[in-house]
């Protein structure tokens, strides 16, 4: 499986040399034509300050080198970060380790084992779930919904791929001819690389959330739709959900 848990795992702990610690990824600030630095300041004012409240206990999935928990942390009174990689979880542990009230947890890839039920307030998640398959998909929706309080909120950055094209995923298995065969058809890409994206569409993660129990509140590719403030390379999107 071409985004499989244990290669996901194989790449983030071990492989990766996370040169900037997450900043590197800043191809969607390229894409929107903007300074880095603005498209995330953005990213925060609109994605994750608006979305914390005070007293709030906020979950990570996916922490990585703390790119994005540097900013959970300036809102959350308790900081949850979960990774499947060790080596993540114990850079984060030094980059926070004059913080209290935070909590790392090495997960499995799939689950929130150690989270208690109904006791976080928002998780957060970005440029995570697009690098994972269905069954993880389906598996982390059903343990959202388990450990939101009721009216809790998730914000997930997620693959967005031509859903009606999908079963021609199999394309991708076929050397750099069939992914970039595939890559045209399912996100209209033709000077690019896929970004090593799952093979996940808006309705998958839509449907994959409802089934689990939980509320669609928007999906966009855009958060500032006046400036073209948002994820679109590699036809991402972003999902807000609510128990």
């Amino acid at each position: 499986m071409k985004n499989s848990i244990n290669i996901n795992k194989e790449i983030w702990n071990e492989k990766h040399d996370w040169e900037k610690n997450g900043d590197e990824w800043d191809g969607q600030a390229i894409k929107c034509k903007l300074d880095y630095e603005y498209w995330k300041q953005s990213l925060y004012q609109n994605l994750i300050h608006s979305n914390i409240r005070k007293n709030d206990t906020v979950l990570e999935i996916g922490a990585g080198h703390g790119r994005w928990s540097v900013f959970l942390a300036k809102s959350a009174t308790t900081l949850i970060l979960v990774d499947l990689s060790p080596n993540c979880i114990d850079f984060c542990r030094n980059l926070f380790v004059n913080r209290s009230n935070t909590i790392f947890v090495i997960n499995d890839g799939k689950t929130l084992e150690g989270v208690k039920d109904a006791s976080v307030d928002f998780i957060w998640s970005f440029d995570t779930f697009v690098h994972i398959e269905k069954y993880v998909i389906n598996s982390y929706m059903r343990e959202i919904f388990r450990v939101l309080k009721p009216g809790g909120r998730a914000v997930i950055h997620h693959s967005g791929r031509n859903h009606f094209f999908r079963w021609l995923g199999f394309m991708r298995h076929f050397g750099n001819p069939g992914n970039r065969f595939y890559r045209t058809i399912s996100m209209c890409r033709t000077n690019d690389t896929d970004g090593w994206r799952s093979n996940i569409s808006k309705k998958m993660v839509r449907n994959l959330a409802l089934k689990n129990g939980l509320a669609i509140i928007d999906q966009l590719q855009y958060w500032n739709e006046k400036e073209k403030i948002g994820v679109p390379r590699f036809n991402d999107y972003i999902t807000f959900l609510q128990k």
